[in-house]
């Protein structure tokens, strides 16, 4: 009786787990912020700040909308985590260029603006 139970409820249920809907967050309120590179003319990076998580968990969207590009916005935002991440750099005082901290990657599924 034992073997028909696992055999009918928990081999498929084990089945149905996918690693991939780990990886789907929804509804996250966040802050786009805007870090500059003085390494190239266009060496802007547009990271997102998780807000509603102690500490500050920062992700860079490869597929930011452009209009969301010009200023700080407070953001509620859904995502795939992506499995690479990027460095984030700075420059020091004589101008060497240094990387700050790695984020994760992730392609955004929805974005909504809440205020600037």
């Amino acid at each position: 009786m034992k073997a028909l139970i696992f055999i009918f409820i928990i081999v498929p249920a084990l089945l149905s787990c996918n690693k991939e809907k780990a990886s789907v967050f929804q509804n996250r309120n966040g802050t786009i912020e805007i870090h500059r590179c003085f390494c190239d003319p266009s060496a802007y990076r547009y990271l997102i700040v998780v807000t509603d998580s102690t500490p500050k968990i920062y992700y860079n969207p490869v597929n930011l909308p452009d209009d969301y590009k010009d200023g700080n916005y407070k953001i509620v935002f859904s995502y795939n985590l992506l499995n690479d991440s990027s460095a984030v750099y700075s420059n020091l005082a004589n101008d060497a260029l240094i990387e700050l901290f790695k984020v994760r990657n992730i392609t955004l599924t929805a974005i909504r603006k809440i205020s600037k």
